[in-house]
């Protein structure tokens, strides 16, 4: 089945043999989550990787590995979110953001563009940095931002002014919000004017939440196994994403990170067929609402549902 994925982080989704090689030893525990009992405790396996994404030709080659992973798991479309500044300690902001570009252009087989990720620890100058990178490379597959990092610690509705500022740019974003935090950050980050969201799944915590969500035809970007890994839920049982369905929620399914949850979008399908009863039918949809909520313009969405149909 034809897929999207909306929501996925580079730094996070690392090929193991690669990383293996570069590292001279098996770096598999050192990548991938196992058991974590927080979003604060799963985000440590972030730190090899951000150590390995530092010179072109290493950021260059994940970024194809990643490409053909998702040209194996018939993804043809993604939207690849990470942050560039993270990986400056001998390249530029810019340089990074080329290198994976490249890398990604070398499997031209999936269309593929980057979404630039503020970072709830750092200071607004450099946030507003990252405003500055995505307005630069507008047109260049960089087609918004996002805010990411502890949720839990750095509550969201502490960034309403960069999302101000991002509108008055005409930078299109997404919020990460509704994952280590409750329903809460869900209605800050609609308040902020965002149409996607995320994870947003403990917004189920609130009735008048899911209204808003509902009302302001806001698109979650769901990763149900993500979610099991962070410890929000102990099982797939107690995953809200049936529930948000049925209560008319626009819903897409995600990886989040391929190499940390040790898994693919196939995967993430297989899991909510036996849990929940998804269907093919319900599958299609959610990539219908994939292709509707990216930060593509009309005419490439309309080409995509033609691929996906």
């Amino acid at each position: 089945m034809k897929k999207v994925e909306l929501h996925l982080h580079f730094d996070g989704s690392l090929s193991i043999p690669y990383a293996s090689k570069l590292m001279g030893r098996d770096v598999t525990s050192e990548l991938v989550s196992v058991h974590a009992k927080s979003l604060a405790e799963y985000l440590d396996k972030f730190t090899l990787p951000v150590r390995l994404l530092q010179s072109r030709e290493d950021i260059e080659t994940f970024a194809s590995l990643l490409a053909k992973d998702l040209e194996s798991d018939e993804v043809i479309y993604a939207e690849v979110r990470f942050c560039p500044l993270l990986h400056t300690g001998v390249l530029t902001a810019d340089e990074v953001i080329e290198a994976a570009l490249a890398g990604f252009r070398r499997v031209p087989e999936v269309k593929i563009n980057l979404i630039l990720c503020m970072m709830r620890n750092f200071s607004i100058e450099e946030n507003k940095e990252v405003i500055r990178l995505a307005k630069k490379y507008r047109n260049q597959h960089v087609v918004a931002i996002d805010l990411a990092g502890d949720e839990a610690s750095y509550p969201t509705s502490a960034f309403e002014p960069l999302f101000e500022l991002a509108k008055k740019e005409s930078i299109p974003y997404t919020i990460h919000a509704g994952e280590a935090d409750g329903a809460e950050s869900v209605h800050s980050a609609i308040k902020f004017g965002t149409k996607r969201i995320g994870h947003g799944v403990r917004s189920i915590e609130s009735d008048d939440v899911v209204q808003e969500l509902i009302q302001n035809e806001v698109t979650l970007e769901v990763c149900p196994k993500s979610n099991l890994d962070t410890g929000i839920y102990e099982s797939l049982d107690e995953h809200p994403v049936r529930r948000l369905v049925d209560a008319g929620v626009l819903v897409t399914i995600n990886t989040d990170n391929r190499t940390v949850s040790n898994t693919s979008l196939e995967y993430e399908y297989d899991l909510l067929r036996n849990t929940f009863g998804f269907t093919d039918v319900d599958f299609v949809k959610f990539n219908i609402n994939a292709i509707n909520a990216s930060f593509l313009p009309d005419e490439e969405k309309e080409e995509l549902k033609k691929q996906l149909l």
